[in-house]
């Protein structure tokens, strides 16, 4: 299948073969008589053009001779060509611009020296080379044969010993001893013997089977002519329109280096380097650099990738830690999330391995380096290979790993290549493969360090391969990052569904207005951004444009938003995405097109970095609506600007996980990667947002050390326990903190009487003014327990119902404020009702009466089934009034049981989800509250207790760098093809 859009610029064709012919003038002093054309690319076009370009002949491969000529070339069982002359002669091609003179290449002879004397010692080689010539020079006859050996010249060496000099040594001196052989130019054999045979027509073709499909047909490579085809069509139109100058020779050479050949070869799936992203990216960069020559913005798509990833390159990173049992037995499970270098793939179809070794993979925990060498042999014979790897750093010793073979197994020793001496040694068992597990500590490299590796493996004692052949393997030593001093402030970008104060439904809003304020009270530059709901009034709060028409992909279309920006305090920058179509409406979530909304806030919240000038080094995101955004990075954002941004995802609730079906990811423009299949049941085959963050962000944290644990199980693990698991040391814990600005009693405007730790005795008088205000008894002696909740299940209002017969016989008083389920409402109204001097129920959400809650209870109940975090156990303490709660999630992390005896804790606490153990904590607090002057340590003990931003801000920076440090180490694995480093 050909591209959709067709490429049509021959004058381009010409202007690359009058720049190489003036190159070669510039660099000789005189113009070329002949030409190879690149990959020998030939047709009448280009015969043609290299007619007018005074070009005399041209080399194309003898496949191209062969469909040309309209019959096969033979040859007998030895490789000899039946008719010499068919391919050892020259041909005249006549056109209207004149004649060229057309030779083609022995292709046997030339692959020989390309892919296959490599691995032959050099006089063996120089002879099987002689010795070929020898036979076509027996079948020579009377007239003069030309045997043309053309290959990619500087890309076998690489492969020969000491590149290729000794063999290139020996075939020479072999040829100067020759009489019957004689090496000559083209020039000079067409000078002596001109060409007396025709063609008519040249079969277009390349060197690759005669044909042009390594470069046109398959989805990548129509797809990459067709953003070539748009952005030269682009020029034309400039051009014709009159305009000139510097811009415009600057877009037509993008638009010429955009056109080389090179880029072509390595899209798709015919052959890997490995550089398959890196050619992609530097292709992509020249034809955006047309537009903006010509200061127009590129189109979207110049932006997003067009090689796909696959499982089947010659490289893959690591996706995260492995610890491998290397109990002898393969279990290629334990190395999958590991990276590799695959030997057999690493140069395409056109380098078969000739070496010993099939595939190198490599990973790490927090102790060791993991490494095994699967060997290439026959059947099960393993191949006599012995190893060397050289280990270097920058800040590190360089060290040498012998792996010598000792029967079935191997000896490992690594030494000190400066001071010679043994570090480290070890013994590994082998068959089919090595593997085996050197420490970080023997190799001398501080966390944080990248160590890089070469391998060489040898057999009968001579070095027969280097892998990887240019380049090293990279790692970076895990661990923390040695300080020295402050450490430079970070640039965040916090992406939420919800900010308070703009909008809030539950403690996510919360998160994202302290947070930040936080973080920037610690130095680092940190700003938010959010949707524009149709709530949020733009006059209150100050809001003003600062991007109009953004154009923002949604399903393969631009949909332009506008970019507000506010504050969050003084100086928090807060953005808004304006889109009336999305969020102009009454509400937040729980609409049919929930998908479509947060794709394209995920996706206006990238777009906008780049024109706002501000380049993050993390990206925090939070809850599903926006944990798409490291998916969208890792697989449509591959340019310079964002390669280097690490991303956090927050958990606040797994509960809500943002499930669809497959059209979401054609919203995304992820379809061509398709589900992600993980292998667990339930996962595979639906859209799980949040389990696409859980992949691909470098770290993620949910907001308590509990919980944490707790979702790694059946029992929490919303069905997403197991790919919680397999990411497992990628997962942390960070507990929310409050708004010490916001919850402040002694500073809380909202409130009847202000206190703090010292003066607690007047939180008395907000307890009077909360009976008031909802209706009870002023009694101070009565003990008020405070509910604040959602009322489900989750948050255990099924306890409370099966004892609230049992609380009305004791002496309290209940003040709840919440709305939920309708039959909790219901009981609560009835009790309300039943019970009007013990109960007050305000169903629905008021915050100044939350705030009289606070700080006029004297408990606080929450007896929650699960609490990833929870909010009001902070704010109660933070307000001396003391919370009854069940040992869950954040909960269990700051809430700890009061000890009479020891005169510890700031809580009641019980374990497990059972309502008379919630009943025996309430009689129990009741009990305490009488003896006034238990009652006002625990108060204090609570009070005291650092519940502020500071701390777990701290730690969300800590979080930051391992995510950056993570996201560096990707990125080097990443780039294993690249010349400077695996």
């Amino acid at each position: 299948m050909l591209p959709r859009l067709p490429f049509r610029h021959p004058e381009d064709a010409r202007e690359q073969l009058r720049l190489g012919i003036e190159a070669h003038r510039r660099a000789f002093s005189t113009a070329p008589r002949g030409i190879w054309p690149p990959e020998a690319a030939i047709a009448d076009e280009v015969a043609r053009l290299a007619a007018q370009q005074g070009i005399a002949w041209m080399i194309g491969d003898e496949g191209v001779l062969e469909k040309s000529l309209g019959t096969t070339l033979s040859r007998d069982g030895e490789g000899r060509m039946m008719q010499p002359e068919l391919l050892y002669s020259p041909y005249r091609f006549d056109s209207r611009d004149g004649a060229v003179d057309l030779l083609f290449r022995d292709a046997r002879l030339s692959n020989a020296i390309g892919f296959e004397y490599q691995n032959a010692g050099p006089d063996e080689a120089a002879k099987d080379l002689i010795d070929r010539l020898d036979g076509i020079r027996q079948g020579q006859g009377d007239a003069p044969l030309l045997a043309v050996i053309a290959l990619d010249g500087e890309n076998c060496w690489d492969f020969y010993e000491a590149n290729g000099n000794p063999f290139l040594r020996a075939l020479y001196g072999r040829l100067s001893h020759e009489a019957e052989l004689k090496t000559v130019t083209i020039s000079e054999f067409l000078g002596e013997f001109p060409a007396t045979r025709s063609l008519s027509r040249i079969e277009p073709g390349s060197w690759i089977n005669a044909s042009f499909d390594t470069w046109v047909g398959d989805e990548e490579h129509n797809m990459a002519w067709e953003r070539l085809a748009e952005a030269r069509d682009f020029l034309s139109e400039q051009e014709r329109g009159g305009k000139a100058g510097a811009k415009l020779e600057l877009a037509r050479r993008e638009a010429l280096i955009a056109e080389g050949s090179d880029w072509f070869w390595w899209f798709g799936r015919s052959h890997d380097s490995g550089m398959d992203q890196i050619w992609d990216s530097l292709f992509r960069l020249h034809l955006r650099n047309i537009y903006m020559s010509l200061d127009q913005a590129p189109p979207p798509g110049l932006y997003q990738p067009i090689v796909k990833d696959t499982q089947d390159t010659a490289a893959k990173r690591p996706e995260r830690k492995i610890t491998p049992k290397l109990n002898g037995v393969l279990d290629d499970g334990e190395w999958q999330a590991g990276g590799y270098v695959d030997v057999t793939a690493l140069f395409g179809a056109m380098h078969p391995p000739r070496g010993a070794l099939r595939r190198i993979w490599f990973g790490h925990d927090d102790r060791n380096l993991y490494l095994r060498f699967d060997l290439l042999g026959e059947g099960h014979a393993p191949r006599p290979v012995e190893l060397e790897l050289r280990f270097n750093g920058h800040n590190g010793p360089s060290l040498r790993l012998h792996a010598t073979r000792m029967n079935r197994g191997f000896e490992l020793t690594l030494t000190d290549a400066e001071a010679n001496s043994t570090r480290w040694s070890s013994r590994a068992e082998a068959q089919q493969a090595l593997a085996f597990a050197v420490p970080f500590d023997a190799l001398g490299h501080d966390p944080g360090d990248t160590i890089e590796m070469v391998a060489i493996a040898y057999e009968n004692g001579k070095a027969v391969e280097q892998l990887p052949p240019t380049g090293a393997i990279a790692v970076r030593v895990p661990g923390e990052i040695a300080g020295g001093g402050p450490q430079t402030p970070l640039k965040i970008l916090l992406v939420s569904a919800e900010v308070a104060p703009f909008a809030k439904v539950g403690g996510l809003a919360d998160v994202a207005g302290a947070l930040p304020k936080a973080l920037r009270a610690l130095g680092h530059d940190v700003r938010v951004v959010m949707p524009r709901y149709g709530s949020i009034d733009v006059e209150k709060y100050g809001l003003r444009p600062v991007l109009r028409d953004l154009p923002v992909a949604l399903a393969h279309q631009p949909v332009n938003a506008t970019v507000l920006e506010g504050r969050i305090g003084e100086d928090v920058p807060i953005y808004f995405i304006d889109n009336a179509q999305f969020f102009g409406r009454e509400g937040m979530y729980g609409f049919w097109d929930d998908d479509a909304r947060f794709i394209y806030f995920s996706r206006a919240a990238l777009e906008m970095l780049r024109p706002l000038g501000f380049q993050p080094d993390v990206i925090h995101v939070n809850d599903w609506h926006t944990a798409v955004i490291p998916n969208l990075l890792a697989k449509l954002y591959s340019d310079p600007f964002y390669a280097a941004i690490a991303t956090v995802l927050t958990i606040h609730n797994l509960a809500f996980q943002g499930v669809y079906g497959y059209g979401t990811l054609h919203l995304a423009e992820l379809e061509p990667w398709g589900l992600i299949k993980s292998g667990i049941g339930g996962l595979d085959d639906i859209v799980n947002l949040l389990g696409r963050g859980v992949w691909f962000a470098d770290a993620v944290n949910t907001v308590s050390n509990r919980y944490a644990e707790e979702i790694l199980t059946p029992e929490y693990g919303e069905k997403m326990d197991p790919l919680l698991r397999v990411f497992k040391s990628k997962l942390h814990g960070i507990i929310n903190g409050i708004d010490y600005e916001v919850f402040n009693p002694e500073r809380d405007a909202s409130i009847a009487t202000r206190y703090d730790i010292a003066t607690v005795e007047k939180k008395a008088e907000n307890k009077r003014a909360l009976q008031q205000e909802v209706g009870l008894p002023q009694n101070p002696s009565i003990p008020v327990i405070g509910l604040i909740s959602r009322l489900y299940d989750q948050k255990g209002l099924d306890l409370i119902a099966n004892i609230m017969w049992g609380l009305m016989r004791l002496n309290l008083q209940l003040v709840v404020l919440g709305a939920g389920d309708s039959r909790y409402e219901e009981m609560f109204r009835a009790n309300a009702r039943d019970n009007p001097l013990k109960v007050s129920a305000t169903i629905g959400f008021k915050p100044v009466l939350a705030q009289h809650i606070y700080a006029g209870s004297d408990m606080f109940l929450m007896p929650s089934r699960f609490e990833p975090c929870g909010l009001g156990q902070l704010i109660s303490i933070r307000y001396g009034t003391i919370p009854i709660v069940r040992a869950t999630g954040g909960l269990a992390d700051t809430i700890q049981d009061w000890d009479p005896v020891r005169q510890t804790g700031n809580g009641f606490v019980f374990e497990a989800y059972d309502h008379w153990d919630l009943y025996a904590q309430v009689v129990r607090a009741l009990e305490t509250y009488r003896q006034p002057q238990q009652w006002r340590r625990l108060q204090a003990n609570a009070m005291a207790s650092d519940v502020s931003w500071t701390n777990s801000a701290n730690k969300y920076v800590g979080l930051y760098r391992t995510a950056i440090s993570r996201h560096a180490e990707a990125q080097e694995y990443a780039q294993t093809a690249s010349p400077s480093g695996w």
